[in-house]
């Protein structure tokens, strides 16, 4: 009688233990960290706004307000799609607690330059664009896929 009743738990959970251990392999997958795929499309988005700074910088030195305040404003834009990378991949970059701020920062100095090329002070708006692109590449850098 004992045996049939271990016998009978053993065929009816069979099923369940086999779903366990298939969920103790397979779970763990999904709460690594982002692949180098994740990494790769932030690092291009980082890319791609870096080459628009210097785009902007580059307006700011050889051009008038108007064209620089259209410059600006596309990196701006063009930084937007790195925050949107960001948020779409958080595990890219999940360790870095600090991350997510020092974007969230950088935009608010790109808005900040927007409002002194308005104002039309170039000395300024160079001194604001500086420290951006400074702030830019240390993020891009933190942001490339590892090896």
């Amino acid at each position: 009688m004992l045996q049939s009743i271990v016998l009978l738990f053993r065929v009816r959970l069979f099923p369940l233990r086999a779903a366990l251990l298939a969920t103790a392999l397979i779970l763990p997958w999904s709460l690594l960290p982002a692949g180098a795929d994740e990494r790769a499309d932030l690092q291009a988005a980082f890319k791609l706004a870096t080459a628009q700074y210097q785009v902007a910088l580059r307006t700011l030195e050889t051009r008038g307000r108007e064209e620089t305040a259209n410059e600006v404003a596309r990196f701006r834009e063009v930084f937007q799609a790195v925050i949107a990378k960001f948020d779409a991949n958080r595990a890219a970059l999940g360790g870095d607690q600090d991350y997510a701020g020092l974007l969230m920062q950088l935009d608010v100095s790109i808005v900040g330059v927007m409002l002194v090329v308005d104002f039309g002070s170039r000395e300024a708006a160079r001194e604001a664009l500086v420290p951006i692109g400074r702030s830019l590449s240390e993020l891009g850098a933190r942001a490339a896929p590892r090896e």
